[in-house]
């Protein structure tokens, strides 16, 4: 048996669609153009990127493009004997290879379905709900997926409802494993367990494959610990024997450690505290149980309080996303008018030919010229704290109540187009944590439009600083770096903009993690505004990325002097320094991803 090589066809598309069924209603899908599939029963539409179909419930964005990460050597792990063999022997009949992760081998009876589009994905859907007709497989084999999927059980009846009866699963899942993949690592299963989980099969055999053999769990936590703790305490451990690491350990349990035992318990303690979770030996939980009213058992998913049977559930589950995901949407779309408010505003006041008052109210045109005479008569600090404190917004600042004298970030801005300056500005003048600066990148052959723009933002705000450059754009940024004065900086990309807590976020992290030197974390991207945006998942050691494979980009924090508490100026980071990852879209970007890189040279 033969791999192809990484490539996509039309053909392929064409065969795997006669496979395909909507993943909302279950009708068929029908192939509208060589970008778009519709459902023959609810009229949806799913795109289809690259002849990759994206079969995503409408509950879930779009993650774009995924990358193996450093920390995730599951995706990259090729297909186990028992996996080829079973393809081998099902070569005239498809199998489904469920969450194929980043593999790059193909044949040409075997569809990889992943939640992220990896080079040799055939299909982007989630376990619980997959978009094929029933019956559609001979075979279904699933690594190293199921302990990242949030339901799993759902994840089994979906794989019993597309596998042809007498067609066999081969699931691999962990157990003793450090937490490990992205975005979300849920569950290790027993044997028992993942037996459950599959009960309504026919189970003709469970147990530990070799390459599952508790060496390879031992060798992996080792490799991690000694990773994360650094090369001083990595040599202490590395040079004792098991003997001496063992009653180092039991002594230290009984509370009889010895001076001797020192350098060992000092070593597994120098364990950054947020690795402490990825290889922890269990987790716990405090929970306050609330009252017990019939809504609140529903919004819980008390099985007692879910009438009918599992399909019921499923759909109840999914109105439950469905309706949180239209509350970002609704969270998102408010952020968006308040950045074209203040730019409608911006561009009445200070371009006289653009006319935006006549869609205002009466109430409406009295407070914008209220606040356009206040604009002129007060200092542009003191406009914009009365400003602040009118619209709501906090005024960042220290223990004492004075306000923040240096920034928490610095936002580098090479300008090119006049409305991404401008967006760009007002999602700063909208956070909700006001300890910022935004350094503009002053250069030649920029257009009269952005040099305006930069001039006026930097009478109206104190924080917006210009810096005059020469040099290409390695120079530039270096020399931003250098009159940088946050604590952390990012170079945003033209295009993009923070949302609007974006700095209260990684201010709440850094406070809780004072040895972090550099945040990720997720974004949105799309091409323009008129399109739904993709979620795209920055995880830590990834780069991600929206698009086409080449146009690569990703949003990074760089930490300039160590911690926000504590810290001063030309203080180098901690040897435990580390790169912290927040799950939430804190920044967004509109346009190509092409063109420039947050993680820039010289930062």
């Amino acid at each position: 048996m033969k791999t192809h090589p990484p490539v996509r066809t039309t053909d392929r598309l064409a065969a795997i669609t006669a496979l395909l069924a909507c993943p909302s209603c279950g009708g068929a899908l029908q192939s509208v153009s060589d970008t778009s599939l519709r459902c023959a029963g609810c009229h949806r539409g799913y795109p289809v990127r690259a002849t990759v179909p994206i079969l995503l419930p409408e509950s879930m964005p779009e993650p774009g493009i995924g990358t193996v990460s450093a920390d995730d050597p599951v995706s990259r792990h090729p297909y186990s004997p028992a996996a080829l063999e079973i393809i081998a022997k099902h070569h005239d009949g498809w199998v489904l290879d469920l969450g194929a992760g980043g593999k790059l081998q193909r044949w040409d009876n075997v569809i990889q379905v992943d939640i992220f589009r990896y080079p040799m994905t055939d299909v982007v859907a989630t376990a619980d709900r997959l978009p094929f007709r029933d019956n559609a497989f001979k075979a279904v084999i699933s690594q190293a997926v199921f302990e990242h999927l949030q339901y799993p059980e759902w994840a089994a009846a979906e794989i019993r409802r597309v596998l042809q009866p007498g067609g066999v699963a081969k699931i691999d899942t962990a157990f003793l494993q450090p937490e490990h993949g992205y975005p979300h690592h849920f569950y290790n299963a027993t044997e028992t367990g993942l037996c459950h989980w599959f009960r309504d099969f026919e189970i003709r055999w469970s147990g530990v494959e070799a390459y599952q053999h508790p060496k390879w769990s031992l060798s992996w936590f080792l490799e991690v610990y000694l990773d994360r703790i650094g090369s001083i305490h990595g040599q202490v451990l590395s040079s004792a024997s098991i003997a001496q690491v063992l009653q180092s350990l039991q002594r230290s349990s009984a509370g009889q450690a010895q001076e001797s035992d020192m350098p060992i318990l000092a070593a597994f303690d120098a364990l950054p505290r947020h690795d402490v979770r990825t290889l922890a030996a269990g987790v716990s939980i405090e929970a306050v149980n609330p009252p017990k009213t019939t809504e609140a058992l529903v919004h819980l998913g008390a099985p007692s309080a879910i009438p009918g049977n599992v399909d019921d559930q499923r759909k109840l589950i999914a109105a439950r996303e469905d309706i949180k995901h239209l509350n970002e949407e609704l969270a998102t779309a408010r952020e968006r008018r308040l950045i074209a408010l203040d730019r409608g505003n911006y561009l009445a006041q200070f371009y006289p030919d653009f006319d935006s008052l006549q869609h205002l109210g009466l109430r409406a045109w009295a407070q914008f010229r209220l606040a356009s005479v206040l604009r002129i008569l007060l200092p542009p600090g003191i406009w914009f704290r009365v400003r602040n404190k009118l619209k709501g917004n906090d005024v960042a600042s220290r223990g004492d109540g004075s306000p923040l004298e240096v920034p928490f970030l610095s936002v580098v801005f090479d300008p090119q187009d006049p409305a991404a300056l401008i967006n760009a500005f007002f999602s700063l003048v909208r956070q909700t944590h006001s300890a910022w600066e935004l350094v503009l990148i002053e250069r030649p052959g920029q257009l009269p439009g952005v040099r305006r723009a930069w001039r006026d933002f930097s009478r109206l705000d104190q924080r917006v600083r210009i810096l005059r450059v020469t040099g290409g754009q390695s120079s530039r940024l270096k020399q931003a770096r250098s009159v940088a004065r946050g604590d952390y900086l990012i170079n945003l990309p033209e295009g993009g903009t923070l949302a609007l807590d974006a700095i209260r976020a990684m201010v709440t992290m850094v406070q809780s993690r004072p040895e972090t030197s550099s945040i990720v974390a997720d974004f949105e991207h799309a091409l323009d505004d008129t399109i739904q945006p993709m979620r795209c998942y920055n995880h830590p050691g990834s780069d991600a990325a929206c698009g086409e494979l080449i146009d690569v980009f990703s949003f990074t924090v760089h930490g300039l002097r160590g911690a926000m508490s504590g810290s001063s100026k030309g203080v180098p980071a901690s040897p435990e320094s580390s790169v912290a990852y927040i799950p939430k879209v804190l920044f967004r970007h509109a346009g190509k991803a092409k063109f420039i890189t947050c993680q820039s040279q010289g930062v």
